[in-house]
């Protein structure tokens, strides 16, 4: 009884009209709401999932808006997160209101409701009368405040522990550290290969083929943590490389994108010169030492392994995931070529090994480096690879780049 009478003062005090209004006198919440709201998200499933909880989100038919699960031990919650562009507190109410109602139906008997109210910056003082106004009409709620400065206010079992001081850094630091975010990370490039496997035959590229509506999907598809995939797709949005109006994670700016990525390729590489031990045939010997597991054929190899070879004359390169003398003693039939000696293959270090060893593919048993990827490598190479590279691009991904197949 006592959740029927909170809910009455809530729906008197701050209403569902007034709520709208409220968000309409914003001049930028219809265009800003989707990046905030994804940013809110990615901060409470970070905060969850440091704090050893499971995070996935509520993807049932009837569910109510955009809601987290996350589960510890025999204690499950509906996170209700809900994202306002100011920080006052008479914004703040009124929304946490209506997230609290959405949160209370959405968690009926199976879960706990917790609802989270955030803005890019609120006064620790606005934070303490939405958490009193929450604690004067619902008691037993569930709540917490957050913002993007490191606020961090939480209240209910088990959640004390998720809060923290505010101390926000001075905003030259913060922009610093925000310009820091690389969308061309390791994962994220892996994570890219996922968004776009559906466009590329299995033979060239090992990804899940499915289409994602949220990050918590993509990140079950691409094995990475919610939390690393709802940055990922924060910067897309951010960057403005996701279409706005699909219900699905679809990419758009392709040409700009794989621009960027191309360039972000051209990284300094380590390679080493090595030589087979037994001077029989070097096919068979490169073959037995792919076999070992532990390197993929690379660059120009990789392109003729997977029908583009181009290039002729060109040692085969094979990725290792580190490059070391200790890694290098590990493979029993090669040692690095000394002065005037032949090599026979060029040993080079994955720039980004989970990109490169999780869409490899399986050609005659050999693994190789899928077709974004030997793409990306040659077109940095000084060896012919821009010609290489336009092979690749006319025969396999101008399509993809274009968004061709997306919009079929």
């Amino acid at each position: 009884m006592a959740k029927v009478n909170n809910m009455a003062m809530i729906t008197t005090m701050a209403t569902i009209p007034q709520i709208i209004a409220n968000a309409m006198d914003e001049p930028d919440v219809r265009s800003d709401a989707a990046s905030r709201g994804s940013r809110a998200e990615a901060i409470i499933a970070d905060l969850f999932e440091h704090a050893d909880w499971r995070v996935r989100r509520d993807e049932r038919p009837d569910s109510a808006g955009s809601n987290l699960i996350v589960r510890r031990g025999r204690t499950t919650l509906l996170v209700q997160v809900k994202a306002a562009a100011e920080g006052r507190a008479d914004r703040l109410i009124p929304l946490w209101s209506q997230a609290y109602l959405e949160a209370l139906r959405a968690a009926g008997d199976k879960h706990q409701p917790l609802t989270v109210i955030a803005a890019p910056r609120i006064a620790p003082r606005a934070a303490e009368q939405v958490l009193k106004f929450a604690a004067d009409v619902a008691p037993e709620a569930a709540i917490g405040v957050i913002d993007f400065e490191g606020l961090r206010e939480f209240r209910g079992p088990q959640l004390e522990h998720l809060s923290a001081e505010h101390s926000p850094a001075p905003a030259r630091i913060r922009s610093a550290v925000q310009g820091q975010s690389d969308i061309f990370s390791d994962l994220n490039q892996w994570m890219l290969k996922v968004l776009l496997a559906t466009e590329l035959p299995e033979k060239l590229l090992s990804a899940p083929r499915i289409r994602y509506q949220n990050a918590s999907q993509l990140a079950r598809a691409a094995n990475v943590s919610v939390m690393s995939a709802f940055r990922f797709v924060q910067q897309l949005e951010r960057d403005g490389y996701l279409h706005e109006s699909s219900g699905s994670l679809e990419l758009v700016r392709r040409g700009d994108l794989f621009r960027r990525w191309r360039e972000a390729a051209a990284r300094r590489v380590i390679e080493v010169p090595v030589r087979f031990l037994l001077r029989g045939d070097p096919q068979k010997e490169l073959a037995r030492t792919l076999r070992s597991g532990r390197g993929c054929l690379a660059l120009f190899a990789a392109a003729k392994a997977l029908g583009f070879g181009f290039v002729q004359g060109v040692l085969p390169h094979v990725y290792v995931q580190r490059l070391d003398p200790a890694s290098i003693a590990e493979w029993k039939n090669i040692v690095v070529a000394g002065p005037g000696e032949q090599p026979d293959i060029l040993l080079r270090q994955a720039p980004a090994p989970q990109s490169v060893y999780r869409g490899l593919v399986r050609v005659n048993d050999t693994p190789v480096s899928d077709i974004l990827q030997v793409w990306l490598d040659v077109s940095n190479s000084p060896s012919r690879g821009a010609e290489q590279a336009d092979l690749i691009q006319r025969r396999i991904l101008d399509k993809l780049i274009s968004g061709a197949h997306a919009n079929r």
